[in-house]
């Protein structure tokens, strides 16, 4: 079995962010709009949550051997600090163990390109769903 998950990476760009905004039509100005971004304690514009988690979703994509998560996969997301445009976000696996009920526990972060973690993640996944 297959029991350690890949790592993935991404880099944000600002059009990926104004895309984001155009697929799940929030359109908060901190994210699209770029003068607006700039007066606020952020400085300038900051991705939409969901774009950072997209390397962990890739990455258990590739653990389950599916284009999207299997039933039963569940997450604990929490954000730690804001994704800019620019930022390379990486997914990094810090443990998978195996618990009670036949579940694997996994703990992970997605990490920018200064090794600055942006989001904490807990995912527990059946052992049936990972790919053998």
């Amino acid at each position: 079995m297959t029991t350690s998950l890949p790592s993935a990476s991404q880099t944000v760009t600002q059009s990926s962010i104004h895309t984001y905004a155009d697929l799940s039509g929030d359109y908060n100005p901190l994210h699209v709009d770029e003068e607006f971004a700039a007066k606020t304690p952020f400085g300038g514009t900051i991705a939409h949550g969901p774009i950072a988690l997209q390397t962990l979703f890739v990455a258990l994509s590739e653990w389950c051997g599916s284009e999207g998560l299997p039933a039963g996969v569940g997450l604990k997301v929490t954000y730690r600090a804001p994704v800019r445009p620019g930022d390379t976000i990486t997914f990094v696996p810090l443990s998978v163990e195996e618990g009670e009920s036949g579940l694997l526990a996994v703990e992970g972060e997605c990490r920018n390109q200064r090794e600055e973690t942006v989001i904490t993640v807990s995912v527990t996944a059946p052992k049936a769903v990972v790919r053998e």
